[in-house]
């Protein structure tokens, strides 16, 4: 079982006249039982709740270590990042320009938040950090015109990000900065000039894993130290394709979807390993497509979507009994999930 550090985090209460929601969500993410894409949480007794409702749209919601919710909205025809409570009230953006605005990802104290805004006249995408307190911002910019599409991750000190942006040729590598926008630095085209994708910073701060793609068609984990730049190749002898590498909080594990086990090539299954490359699984070893994994706070589990429903629905595995459950069963979507990360240390 992986090592596990309690969070500490600061409760959040509900609304006078509004529904209570669970006691604290350990999962945020997108629904379309209603209709139309809803923001819905999830407690670790199961318990479910929609934040949002109504004909709207409603994306890529991102939970803090507290409970609140950073998600996109609509506003005059463009996306924009809002935040509202952990029970969907005193929703507010948190900027006041006129980009569109996308893929929120918090800081791990929660006061903090990165998401890239796009200039919709120069066509230009910038990483802005806002501090939702005081609202001070600092804007990362790079030669290449687009940013993303994943969120930025953090490390666990709340001190470094990695992003993906394109360079001064247009193809995507992974970069790290530090908070306060200095120490810009780029990380993967050395190794893989065709470029890079679906890269996350360890929580230690320390490497990055990114997928590479190196023709052969097949893409491949990549593990690069930031301070040196050194990079190794974690699947070097597979002729598979890599998606969605994510970190366990202790910076060991890596979970991630492969096409490695289907022999056909097509079919992707969760699979978590070290970071060394041994002690590779298969966690989810089913014939339906799964995908997008990620590892709850404690690091017992692994959650990822599915669609062996029919429909896709989210899963957890025990990462240690190999037990698989599914987190509601219904006939509509779950997808996009967003889990609570392990808060800093009070200072």
């Amino acid at each position: 079982m992986l090592p596990f550090v309690a969070p500490v985090v600061r409760a959040a209460g509900p609304t006078a006249g509004m529904a209570a929601a669970p006691s604290l969500a350990s999962l945020a993410y997108v629904s379309l039982r209603s209709g139309d894409p809803q923001i819905w949480v999830r407690d670790n007794q199961g318990h479910e709740q929609a934040l949002t409702s109504g004909r709207g749209v409603y994306a890529q919601p991102a939970l803090s270590a507290d409970g609140r919710i950073a998600f996109v909205a609509r506003e005059a025809g463009r996306p924009v990042i809002q935040v509202m409570s952990g029970d969907g009230s005193g929703a507010q953006r948190v900027s006041t320009g006129a980009d569109a605005e996308m893929a929120p990802s918090w800081a791990p104290d929660g006061r903090t938040l990165a998401f890239y805004a796009l200039d919709l006249s120069s066509g230009n995408t910038v990483l802005r950090i806002v501090d939702v307190q005081t609202r001070a911002m600092t804007t990362i910019k790079v030669q290449g015109k687009s940013m993303g599409p994943a969120a930025a991750s953090w490390s666990s000190d709340g001190m470094r990000l990695c992003f993906l942006a394109q360079d001064e040729k247009g193809r995507n590598q992974a970069f790290v900065v530090q908070q306060d926008g200095s120490g810009l630095k780029e990380l993967s085209s050395k190794f893989a000039p065709r470029g890079a994708a679906w890269a996350e910073l360890s929580p230690d701060g320390s490497k990055v894993v990114w997928v590479a793609d190196l023709r052969e068609k097949r893409s491949h984990l990549i593990i690069t130290e930031v301070e040196s730049g050194k990079s190794v190749d974690l699947t070097a002898d597979v002729l598979a394709s890599h998606e969605s590498p994510r970190w366990s909080a202790d910076s060991q594990y890596i979970a991630f979807s492969s096409t490695r086990d289907d022999p056909g090539g097509t079919r992707t299954d969760v699979f978590s390993m070290k970071s060394d490359g041994s002690e590779l699984r298969n966690l989810s070893q089913h014939p339906a497509e799964d995908f997008d994994p990620k590892w709850s706070s404690d690091g017992r589990h692994v959650i990822f979507v599915s669609l062996r429903s029919g429909t896709s629905l989210l899963y957890q595995v025990n990462v240690q009994s190999g037990k698989t459950e599914v987190l509601a069963q219904h006939a509509s979507h779950d997808m996009d999930h967003s889990v609570r990360p392990v808060a800093m240390l009070a200072r």
